[in-house]
């Protein structure tokens, strides 16, 4: 259970307590190690400490804020997964967190736990959900499947939320493994709804059919390939990576034969140059667990 104090201590407060207690007698801030690094000790980012402060209320309670509220901050300080220090900022605030619940007590949940801190976009085709205005390209069955999943995890969060809040009631809320599972889930569950939101904001909705006005692979269309060596056909759907479904043949552009079929940019001279797709009559060649396989392209519908 958390204190009395615990509950009134403001953010800026328990900001302050957690920086006092880096310091030495001489007031200079102590080095910190990175629990996940072998680099050499860094000095704590005070400066992303004072971006989180300003991004909620400063008189607001440490003990008041939620999973979702951290899982929010670190989505937007997180952005496209290019932006600068990002992981360096992250990992401040992560650090303050985790003093807060399990030195200091001033929180009864660890929020730490829901921050997640990406790794650097440096893969060529690596997918990320971003608040860029880029359109995301989705079946009709598609769209309807994230709209389902989407109800029916909000629905699921509803029920945690009412035994997490009776836990906390009757004051079982210490040693507890089971509610914490339960804390985790619901945070996890919350971080998949606002992925699917922003996925469904964006999202253009495609026929799944090419009306023979382009004879090019694009999201949404219905491709024969033929093994060069063994001249077995194959239909595959190409559809985006959130509706992938290698078992069922609709595979995201994202895979190898997807990769293929619809080629990622170029990077030359610190520019991407766009890829032409496949179309009818192409050959192409796919990186198979067994080796390069060559396809030709027979029909796209």
């Amino acid at each position: 259970m958390t204190s009395e104090i615990a509950e009134t201590t403001t953010i800026r407060e328990a900001l302050e307590i957690y920086v006092r207690s880096l310091k030495p007698a001489d007031g200079k801030p102590k080095p910190k190690r990175s629990a996940k690094s072998g680099d050499a000790d860094k000095p704590v980012d005070l400066n992303a400490l004072q971006d989180f402060l300003r991004s909620f209320q400063h008189r607001r309670t440490l003990y008041e804020l939620t999973h979702r509220e951290i899982i929010a901050y670190a989505d937007k300080v997180n952005g496209t997964g290019t932006t600068p220090q990002a992981a360096e900022r992250l990992q401040a605030v992560k650090g303050f967190l985790e003093y807060a619940h399990k030195t200091a007590k001033l929180t009864e949940d660890n929020l730490s736990r829901s921050i997640r801190i990406k790794k650097p976009r440096n893969r060529r085709g690596a997918a990320v959900i971003s608040n860029s205005a880029q359109p995301i390209e989705l079946t009709s069955e598609g769209h309807a499947q994230l709209q389902a999943e989407r109800d029916k995890l909000t629905a699921e969060i509803e029920v945690l939320a009412r035994d997490i809040h009776k836990a906390r009631a009757d004051g079982d809320v210490t040693e507890n493994s089971p509610l914490d599972a339960a804390r985790e889930e619901h945070a996890h569950k919350e971080a998949r709804v606002q992925v699917i939101k922003a996925t469904l904001e964006k999202a253009v909705i495609i026929a799944e059919t090419q009306t023979g006005e382009s004879d090019v692979v694009k999201i949404g269309a219905r491709v024969k390939v033929e093994d060069i060596v063994s001249k077995k056909h194959t239909d595959y759907t190409l559809v985006n990576s959130t509706e992938a479904k290698p078992l069922e043949r609709r595979i995201s552009a994202d895979s190898p034969m997807g990769k293929a079929l619809i080629p990622p940019p170029k990077r030359e001279e610190g520019e991407e140059i766009p890829q032409p797709p496949a179309k009818v009559g192409d050959e192409v060649e796919v990186e198979t667990p067994g080796g390069v396989k060559r396809y030709k392209i027979i029909s796209i519908s």
